[in-house]
């Protein structure tokens, strides 16, 4: 399931009568952004409180708390995360999960479903105004990242939710985060790119490492800009990409273009069509977007929905002007 679907899913869920009852587990491969959906979703619930919880990383005793014999008998002192989650509207973000050892996940167990760690009850309709969120996720067994075998009975007090790398969640995603423009073109130009992991290669192509190729700087040389991708992607998505950039550095001077929208050369190489919108979309403003849409009016109608929907996304003013909404309107079938 995409990014968008499993976020709106479990919002809704959240949303409804009881539905913090339901504890998502959202799991895929290694560097796909589940985590980011995650903290998405608590963020958009406007809780008082999240917590995250890395399972991999953590004890059994770290559920149920450390004992204290300064009494006539022990008690278990709970670990500050969990004491945090008693009162109030409050998230609790279940890190690798599936990374987590057997005694892990049965200590875990009580917390999804009783909501309960160790002695210490944790909000859950102790008041009307008290109520816990949980969410999970984890990485699968067969991308060989030290996923363990999920215990039946921790399945089975969550819901499955499988994370699918989608090209509109990460454009959407990347013109956000100011990520390269050539690079948002290149993964649309070639989106089995998005995410092609192999568990035997030491470097794999995942929108998390994608995400740091945009931060390899332009000022390196050809040759070590290279090696820098290489060091991300692995070899054959960055030799691509690096050819994507070639293409991208010879564009015509897109401020020279927009002064003939309707004479300017229209390239027919799609690779070019896919770097020349990309950057006519951070070109866009609201003085010159009648110009823009004269120009990809003469591309294919999907590159000139890509130039405008980016556009909005970067220049939300631009719905604003007559231009857009002459356009929107006799667009309106391709724009949906």
């Amino acid at each position: 399931m995409r990014y968008s679907n499993i976020k709106k899913s479990v919002i809704e869920q959240f949303k409804a009568p009881q539905g913090h009852k339901i504890v998502p587990f959202i799991l895929g491969a290694p560097g796909g952004g589940k985590s980011a959906c995650a903290r998405e979703i608590m963020a958009e619930l406007g809780l008082d409180t999240v917590v995250e919880f890395t399972a991999s990383l953590r004890d059994p005793v770290d559920v149920l708390g450390t004992p204290n014999n300064t009494g006539e008998f022990t008690r278990w002192v709970p670990p500050e995360e969990f004491y945090k989650l008693r009162k109030g509207r409050v998230g609790l973000i279940l890190e690798e999960l599936s990374d987590a050892p057997i005694p892990m996940q049965n200590a875990l167990c009580g917390v999804i479903y009783d909501r309960r760690a160790g002695n210490l009850m944790l909000a859950n309709e102790q008041t009307p105004e008290d109520v816990l969120f949980i969410i999970a996720t984890g990485n699968r067994t067969e991308d060989k990242s030290g996923a363990n075998r999920i215990t039946s009975k921790l399945a089975n007090r969550t819901r499955r939710f499988d994370f699918q790398e989608n090209l509109d969640d990460l454009t959407a995603y990347a013109l956000d985060s100011g990520w390269k423009t050539d690079l948002i073109q290149f993964l649309r130009f070639r989106p089995g790119l998005i995410s092609d992991f192999d568990a035997n290669r030491f470097a794999n192509p995942t929108p998390r490492s994608w995400e740091r190729v945009s931060l390899v700087p332009d000022s390196l040389d050809a040759s070590l800009f290279l090696e820098n991708v290489i060091g991300e992607v692995g070899e054959g998505a960055a030799a691509e990409y690096v050819g994507f950039r070639r293409i991208y550095s010879q564009l015509p001077n897109i401020d020279a273009l927009l002064l003939d929208p309707k004479g300017a050369q229209v390239p027919t190489d799609p690779a070019v069509r896919y770097a020349i919108t990309g950057a006519l979309a951070r070109k866009a403003t609201v003085d010159n977007i009648d110009r823009v849409m004269a120009y990809t009016s003469r591309l294919p109608a999907e590159f000139a929905v890509m130039t405008i929907k980016d556009s909005i996304k970067l220049t939300p003013k631009i719905t604003q002007t007559r231009a857009f909404i002459e356009w929107s309107t006799a667009n309106a079938e391709v724009l949906m």
